[in-house]
Order: C-alpha cells, then sequence, then structure tokens
C-alpha cells in the first residue's frame, strides 16, 4: 500500500487511546452501552465515544446431503421486514464459536452435521461495537429433530438449490450485510471451486 495522507501529523492508527472514564448507559440482554471519555495520543484533545459491548455471534453456511443450502427466513424489528437469511445467533457466555454455531443450526433448522469447517470472523461494525461474528460452514447435514426456537423467534426454514439463492443475491433480494459476509469467506475458503462444480451440477 501506498500512504497518501495522515492527520494529524505521525498519527498511528495503532496507537491505542488512552481511557479517562466511562460510564454505562443501558444494559440489556443483547448489548451493554457505555460511553467512554478517552484522550487522543496525537492530539491531547479528549472525546466521548459510544461503545455497544456485547456477545460474538455466530452464522452457518449449511447445506444437506442433497447439496441444497438451508435457510431461515423470519421477521427483523429494525427494518420492520422480513429477511431470508442462514442460521445463526449469539454465543452463550463462555461458549465457544464452534460449540454455538452447531447448538445454532440444530436450534433454527433441526439439523446436525458432522463435516464443519471454519470460514473465518469480522468485526460487524468496528466503529461502535466489540464483538465479532464468525462464520462456519457445515456439509452434509441430516435432519435430527424439530426446532428448539427462544420465545420470541418465529421463522420459516427452507432449502434452495445453489443457483437459484446465487440468483437471490444478484437481484439483491439477500440485503443481512453478516450474511453477505459469510458467503464472501465461503467464496475464499480452499475447498470451495470444488464444493461449487457439486453445487452447479
Amino acid at each position: 500500500m501506498r500512504l497518501l495522507h495522515a492527520q494529524p501529523e505521525g498519527f498511528d492508527p495503532a496507537t491505542p487511546w488512552p481511557q479517562e472514564s466511562e460510564s454505562i448507559r443501558q444494559d440489556s440482554r443483547l448489548f451493554r452501552q457505555v460511553v467512554a471519555q478517552r484522550r487522543s495520543p496525537h492530539t491531547g484533545r479528549e472525546h466521548a465515544f459510544y461503545r455497544l459491548l456485547g456477545p460474538d455471534w455466530v452464522n452457518v453456511v449449511a447445506f444437506n446431503r442433497a447439496g441444497e443450502l438451508l435457510l431461515v427466513e423470519q421477521f427483523r424489528h429494525g427494518i420492520d421486514q422480513a429477511t431470508l437469511e442462514i442460521p445463526g445467533g449469539g454465543c452463550d457466555a463462555g461458549e465457544d464459536p464452534a460449540e454455538a454455531a452447531r447448538r445454532e443450526l440444530r436450534e433454527e433448522t433441526g439439523f446436525v452435521s458432522q463435516r464443519w469447517v471454519t470460514l473465518g470472523s469480522c468485526t460487524p461494525n468496528p466503529a461502535t461495537q466489540n464483538n465479532r461474528c464468525h462464520s462456519f460452514l457445515a456439509l452434509d447435514c441430516e435432519p435430527e429433530g424439530a426446532l428448539e426456537l427462544d420465545p420470541a423467534e418465529e421463522l420459516r426454514v427452507w432449502a434452495t438449490s445453489w443457483p437459484e439463492w446465487m440468483e437471490r443475491m444478484r437481484r439483491g433480494e439477500i440485503q443481512h450485510a453478516l450474511v453477505l459476509t459469510a458467503f464472501q469467506f465461503l467464496s475464499l475458503w480452499e475447498g470451495w471451486p470444488e464444493l461449487q462444480r457439486r453445487l452447479e451440477a
């Protein structure tokens, strides 16, 4: 890479900002909102930053033995409309992301898998959030039982072909950023070209 500008002079983004104080604004089941007063190590000026502290999330790109992609459809209250997504959810306290992925797949679809691949992780919104979203691939999924949903969860489970899913993404029907990120990770996985050939055959 070629550096074009740095402001202020000598700015190094890897230098931490010392924290002067922190106050909790709200503490809920999903996030703790805090206001952090931090001082710039470059200018010495103090600024307030709103941070959302919460658990890590997981996403599962899951294919059944027939090569169909497993999807969940639910109403999302943030945007007040239904979305078509892959299975996923939050990690419980102390829960390993890989175990959370297995649990979420089983709870939301009734399917299980013995073939798992770790695809990668990202920071959903590093400007304000501290958590990560971990993406996994589950292959040869098989049905094991009924859904096990939280009281507020209501969803439909779908199975679709890879070409149909790709067409939905091309048409802009899939807008959940973390779902799209999972498929970007999938496209970078070393085993993807072979799996893609099988799915498109």
